[in-house]
C-alpha cells in the first residue's frame, strides 16, 4: 500500500531575512494528495496578495467549467497552479514563495524491537553507569 506525502514549504518574502518552513500531510491516495495541494494552494492564495501582483487569468474559467466534479476541478485546479509555480508565488525577494510536492512512499510496517532494545540499553546504561533509578 502506498502512502502519499504532500509537502507544502512557504518561504517569506524578505529581502534581510527570508526564511521557510514547512507543512506535511500524508494521505492513501494520489486523488487525496491533490486535494491536499490545491488546499495548499488556496491557503496561501488567500493569505497573501498574490493577485494584487499577478493576474489569475484561466482561474475562474476552470472553476466554471467543473464546478460539478470535484475530481476534475482538483485535478485542473493542480494543473493550473503547477504550469506556473513561480506566477502567483512570485515573490519580490524570494523566487518561489510557496512550493508544493507530492512524493509517494511504500506504506512499511515499523519494527519495534530494535527501538525496545534501544530502550533497554538506556535504562541499563542509567541504572548501572549513573546509579540511578
Amino acid at each position: 500500500m502506498s502512502v502519499f506525502i504532500v509537502t507544502a514549504t512557504h518561504t517569506n518574502d524578505d529581502y534581510k531575512r527570508p526564511y521557510s518552513h514547512s507543512e506535511t500531510r500524508m494521505v492513501t491516495s494520489r486523488e487525496d494528495a491533490i486535494v491536499r495541494a490545491v488546499e495548499f494552494y488556496l491557503d496561501r492564495l488567500d493569505e497573501g496578495y498574490a493577485f494584487e501582483y499577478h493576474s489569475p487569468a484561466g482561474f475562474n474559467q476552470i472553476i466554471e467549467q467543473h464546478r460539478n466534479n470535484s475530481k476534475a476541478l482538483f485535478s485542473a485546479l493542480y494543473d493550473y497552479f503547477e504550469r506556473d509555480p513561480e506566477g502567483l508565488f512570485t515573490g519580490e525577494y524570494v523566487p518561489e514563495t510557496l512550493s508544493v510536492t507530492i512524493g509517494e512512499s511504500d506504506h512499511v510496517a515499523v519494527d519495534e524491537k530494535p527501538i525496545l532494545s534501544q530502550i533497554d540499553e538506556i535504562a541499563r546504561y542509567i541504572k548501572e553507569e549513573l546509579g540511578k533509578d
